[in-house]
């Protein structure tokens, strides 16, 4: 209760005299000096600060490790960071502190979405610096709860890769661990168990930093957690990838035409890049098993097979005794396309395509446009690409094609689908060229890479303006294109089968396992709670 003393000229709260009014952060404790009470208030401002800062600097860490600027090990120092931030604090400290992580990470990973849409690039970084939050607040907050923090963020990458948008996992913590020494684990459990063993080799040098501090028997947990991520590379190792089958090697061409990046299919004549890869092609000459072309590369308002580009596809095909993959994109309606892979046969007949599943948002539709549009420019998106379904296999004359159709790479189970279909070789059509920066090209190799190790299978990756390159199933770059400039690449490839385990079971097992960790870590953390009347 408040009242007045007009004799005295003081106000009192239940009858004790404020020393002042703090209008900014309420009013100071009875008796206490009023400069307490700002100093205190501007003390837990000033950790808040911190936090968000500490794990700004930690997201950044993780984006850097990231392509193109590849820089592995820093992860393992954000993560050992963020750790270190998480131990024993309270749930909004931890938000805080994941908030400045996931702002730091994707707000420099995922800043070239704004190439496309200003607004897309707002959602996204927005969603994904959630997610990495609420990884931070879904361990417990005792001082042992970072020995789960890894299958927290192994649950929020699964998570992030299906929600909202079918998933958006660009930027994403495996990506920057490519070419890492944890690589090999992705054979075992995909992209999500690099994720986990990347965050617990942060954990494990945020032990041994608070082993300084409490001696060699502090880092006991730690030494556990460092064997079972060592454990986990060697196994990765020596787990069985593909075998080859019999005969010679396929001799592929992959064929890059070359031109300026930055460039957008609407505003950009479509017969400009056909025939760039068209004088590419000139130089190609048998014997060739298959020839692989970009994405979109041809594009058609009428059925495509009817139209004079898929003649000169066909006449690619003879010539080069050949069967050549390229990109089509067939309209469909006013304000609709297909965006499909398509085979012809070295006789020239067209005998197998594949409609791309996974859709970029805001690049290939904009979701809910009829909302969206009254509120943004989608001019720069005027069209909405048709979903397909089912596993990318193209069952050719060079045998059983896998194949993922750009964006798709960047999603485990298109490739693991592809394999169980039948895909001997996994073959990657993408079009890179709408991009100014370098980071989409050079995540993309990042992410076929992975697929390659996951798969057990040699990969095929086209575009326009590079990167073009060969990658073999032990995720090494064989062959690589530079960007901007025409290039034809040739290797020989062999065909392979079997299966990884990543492939016979995909990403569950992982999953369990860190369902389990997290729901152990809680109810340990439930069991050893403070209780009222304990002494």
């Amino acid at each position: 209760m408040v009242r007045e003393q007009a004799d005295h000229g003081e106000a009192t709260v239940a009858g004790a005299p404020l020393t002042g009014w703090a209008p900014l952060t309420g009013w100071a404790a009875p008796g206490a000096p009023l400069s307490a009470a700002i100093m205190d208030q501007r003390a837990r401002w000033a950790r808040r600060a911190g936090l968000v800062a500490g794990g700004l600097s930690c997201g950044i860490l993780v984006a850097l490790s990231v392509p193109p600027f590849g820089f592995w090990p820093l992860a393992w120092l954000g993560f050992a960071g963020l750790a270190l931030l998480a131990r024993g604090a309270r749930p909004g400290a931890r938000a805080l502190a994941g908030a400045g992580a996931g702002l730091g990470q994707y707000g420099i990973g995922l800043w070239w979405v704004q190439e496309f849409s200003g607004y897309g690039c707002a959602v996204l970084i927005v969603l994904s610096t959630l997610y990495v939050a609420g990884a931070l607040l879904a361990i417990p907050g005792r001082r042992w709860g970072i020995f789960v923090l890894p299958a927290a963020f192994v649950l929020d990458d699964w998570a992030r890769d299906h929600f909202p948008l079918q998933g958006f996992p660009l930027g994403g913590i495996s990506l920057g661990q490519a070419t890492s020494p944890l690589a090999p684990v992705v054979r075992l459990g995909g992209s999500l168990l690099l994720t986990g063993v990347t965050v617990l080799v942060g954990v494990v040098l945020a032990h041994a930093v608070l082993a300084i501090r409490w001696g060699a028997g502090g880092w006991r947990p730690g030494a556990a957690l460092a064997a079972l991520a060592l454990g986990l590379v060697v196994a990765g190792h020596l787990a069985p990838g593909g075998a080859a089958l019999p005969g010679r090697p396929l001799r592929v061409a992959l064929v890059q035409g070359g031109g300026p990046r930055g460039t957008r299919a609407v505003n950009t004549n479509p017969q400009i890049p056909f025939d760039r890869q068209v004088a590419a092609s000139a130089t190609l000459s048998a014997p060739l098993d298959l020839v692989v072309w970009p994405e979109g590369m041809l594009q058609s308002v009428r059925p495509f097979a009817t139209g004079g580009a898929a003649r000169q596809v066909a006449d690619l095909a003879e010539s080069t005794g050949a069967t050549v993959v390229a990109g089509v994109e067939q309209d469909v309606g006013a304000r609709r396309y297909l965006n499909l892979v398509v085979a012809w046969a070295p006789d020239g007949r067209v005998v197998a395509t594949y409609v791309k599943n996974h859709r970029v948002p805001f690049g290939e539709y904009i979701p809910d446009r009829a909302l969206v549009e009254r509120f943004f420019n989608v001019a720069d998106v005027p069209y909405d690409e048709i979903p397909g379904h089912g596993p990318g296999i193209l069952r050719t004359p060079a045998g059983p094609l896998g194949v993922m159709i750009s964006y798709e790479v960047f999603f485990d189970g298109r490739a693991r689908a592809a394999v169980r279909a039948g895909g001997q070789v996994l073959v990657v059509p993408t079009n890179t060229s709408s991009y100014r920066s370098t980071e989409v090209p050079a995540e993309e190799v990042a992410a076929a890479e992975l697929s390659a190790r996951e798969t057990g299978r040699w990969l095929l990756q086209v575009t326009p303006t590079g990167y073009t390159a060969v990658i073999d199933p032990a995720g090494r770059l064989v062959a690589s294109s530079v960007l901007d400039a025409r290039a034809v690449v040739i290797a020989d490839v062999p065909r392979l089968s079997g299966q990884t385990l990543y492939v016979r079971f995909a990403r569950t097992p992982v999953l369990v396992v860190a369902g389990s960790a997290l729901s152990s870590g809680w109810l340990l953390a439930w069991r050893r709670r403070p209780r009222r009347g304990r002494p």
